[in-house]
């Protein structure tokens, strides 16, 4: 009897502990889902990232990661964001009525650091302007998203393997008004690294599909 009724008990445990992560992913985006999910060269319904975004350069993901030679490139880097402030932490303030007016209107500058730490480190700054793309992405229908992947493109690189680092440059902290946690749903002012790819350049016949 005792055996059966801690089992008894161990299972309702178990059973709280999967409602409770259930209505957690529901109520509470995961940091991936703020952050977009691992993008692929080409989406389930056809669609490059070019085609996605607009843009007319290769794009870069974790998910998709060469660059046919000779072609200028960008990285993509997607945030997404409640449709207005539900929850904010203890003294943030904003003027913007919505988290994406509150980002457009602290997003400074955009920086690519290209291969650091190697002798052919390079630097290149963008400012935070209009050619943001803004829409919603696969993964987070609904809601409101930004990407700085078309804020500014790249030079060619050589053929062989390359780092880019993407650093965003915020006047003052901003929140996405998820939560009220600092930690997961705000960016602080100055510059963050908001993105590091490891790519290869390759020579246009074995660039993939995302790239024509």
């Amino acid at each position: 009897m005792f055996r059966r009724a801690s089992t008894n008990r161990l299972w309702a445990a178990l059973l709280s502990m999967v409602v409770l992560s259930a209505v957690g992913l529901i109520f509470s985006p995961s940091a991936v889902a703020k952050w977009g999910g691992n993008e692929p060269c080409v989406a389930s319904n056809g669609m490059t990232l070019k085609q996605q975004y607009g843009y007319s350069v290769a794009v870069i993901t974790s998910g998709c990661t060469q660059v046919p030679a000779g072609e200028r490139w960008g990285a993509s880097v997607p945030w997404i964001m409640d449709t207005r402030f539900e929850q904010m932490p203890s003294g943030f303030a904003t003027d913007w009525s919505t988290p994406i007016d509150d980002f457009r209107g602290k997003l400074q500058s955009i920086e690519y650091v290209v291969d650091p730490g190697s002798p052919y480190r390079s630097n290149r700054s963008f400012p935070g302007d209009n050619k943001l793309w803004v829409g919603q992405l696969p993964d987070a229908a609904g809601l409101p998203a930004i990407n700085t992947v078309a804020v500014g493109s790249l030079d060619p690189l050589p053929v062989g393997q390359h780092t880019a680092e993407v650093y965003w440059n915020l006047k003052a902290p901003h929140c996405d008004g998820f939560t009220a946690d600092q930690g997961t749903s705000c960016l602080p002012a100055g510059k963050t690294l908001v993105k590091r790819i490891a790519f290869n350049v390759v020579a246009p016949a074995t660039a993939p599909a995302q790239s024509r």
